[in-house]
């Protein structure tokens, strides 16, 4: 069994925005002392992310990460350590953890769920696969999880995809060249987020490969009314920092 601990690195663009970019993730296999850091390749996103930025200076800075990192052959590194001297426009998460079996991928498989639209369309994640993912790193960083579901405010089931505390997630992929389908349903989680009692909070966490950006816009403000909007990428991160 590997014992494996990861942080995902952020690109922001700028130190008091809340808004970023995953660019990456760093692996420390704490069993065999392999590190690994896998980064974007798209930088297409990116550069509509920042078009300000400098896309060659990113490229050379992530590959400066991957050669630290890889060519630091000290078998006590410190993760934390290492990632707290990012704290300008790249940042690394909050680390987690993952128990695997030594015969799973996991570079491949974890970077595939925080990395997914750098990923070719047949080779992403399954939406089930991905549920199945972000509950067990749950349960690795010692965070339990029901399926419990909430009952409206007239008896009737609300399926929340989990809960965790009292947080209650739904997960969406808005994946069509027109989102006008999905505005609907995004009003019925609103009002459905509605009914949760005070102390309870609606989580939404989505992700979108659609250029119906507009149309996203609608969707992700109707959800925002009632609810906590987050990409599924950040999911794991946000309980690890709000459990009770």
């Amino acid at each position: 069994m590997f014992n494996i601990e990861y942080t995902v690195l952020h690109y922001y663009h700028s130190q008091i925005s809340d808004e970023c970019l995953c660019m990456g993730v760093l692996f420390n296999n704490k069993t065999t002392h392999q590190r690994d850091f896998v980064y974007i390749s798209n930088f297409t996103r990116f550069k509509t992310f920042d078009d300000e930025a400098d896309v060659d200076f990113v490229k050379a800075y992530l590959e400066g990460i991957k050669t630290d990192i890889q060519q630091n052959l000290f078998y006590d590194f410190n993760l934390y350590e290492y990632i707290n001297f990012f704290a300008n426009e790249f940042r690394f998460s909050t680390i987690k953890k993952l128990n695997c079996k030594e015969s799973e991928d996991y570079v491949s498989l974890i970077s595939s769920l925080y990395l997914r639209y750098d990923l070719p369309k047949q080779k992403r994640l399954p939406t089930q696969r991905e549920k199945y993912l972000i509950k067990q790193l749950l349960l690795n960083n010692e965070i339990e999880y029901s399926n419990a579901v909430v009952f409206g405010d007239y008896e009737d089931k609300i399926p929340f995809d989990y809960n965790v505390d009292n947080m209650y997630i739904k997960a969406f992929n808005f994946h069509s060249e027109d989102l006008r389908k999905y505005i609907g349903v995004a009003r019925q989680w609103a009002f459905a987020a509605s009914e949760l009692s005070e102390n309870d909070k609606a989580i939404f966490i989505y992700e979108s490969d659609s250029e119906d950006n507009k149309n996203l816009d609608i969707i992700l403000k109707i959800l925002n009314k009632n609810g906590i909007v987050l990409r599924k990428s950040e999911i794991v991160d946000y309980i690890l920092e709000n459990i009770r």
